[in-house]
């Protein structure tokens, strides 16, 4: 087996890093020159930054934010899986049967009395109503009870929290 070598170490993020992600947090097609601006550096620095943000990781995509409700996903809610021990599966052979559910935005491995988070975005209640009691049951093995919250109000969604300056 040949020594491959390894991935060179992250450049610890700086102000500079951090005021091009807030940059593009607020606006993802924001010309370079914008960018710049706002992190106090010149465009070729920008891009320089920008390139290494993207090498290391740091930044994955640049994606779109739609507003469910405007796509007809009017009930949000939040639901709380507690397993059964002897039927769960590991969280890296559950991700797959996650991702191939629509309906989730987003999901969490827990560590506590609940093992898994799902937040769902669903057309009704109706709908919810079947992904709970038959889509999610049939899909996931292993679930020992299912507790579902509504979502009333949120508030505006960020691709990240970054560490303030």
């Amino acid at each position: 087996m040949e020594n491959q070598p390894s991935a060179p170490t992250p450049r610890p993020i700086d102000e500079i890093d951090l005021a091009l992600l807030r940059a593009l947090q607020v606006d993802a097609r924001a010309p370079i020159g914008t960018l710049s601006d706002a992190a106090g550096v010149s465009r070729a620095t920008a891009y320089a930054r920008l390139a290494r943000l993207r090498e290391e990781g740091i930044i994955d995509a640049l994606t779109v934010t739609v507003h469910p409700k405007r796509v007809g996903l009017g009930v949000s809610a939040v639901v709380l899986i507690r397993s059964t021990p002897d039927n769960w599966k590991t969280w890296s052979s559950m991700v797959p049967l996650i991702e191939a559910m629509d309906e989730v935005e987003y999901a969490a491995d827990l560590a506590g009395d609940i093992d898994l988070l799902l937040l769902v975005r669903l057309r009704d209640v109706e709908h919810l109503q079947r992904f709970v009691t038959e889509e999610l049951r049939t899909r996931i093995p292993g679930i020992g009870s299912v507790r579902t919250m509504l979502v009333l109000n949120q508030t505006p969604e960020r691709s990240l929290v970054l560490p303030s300056g």
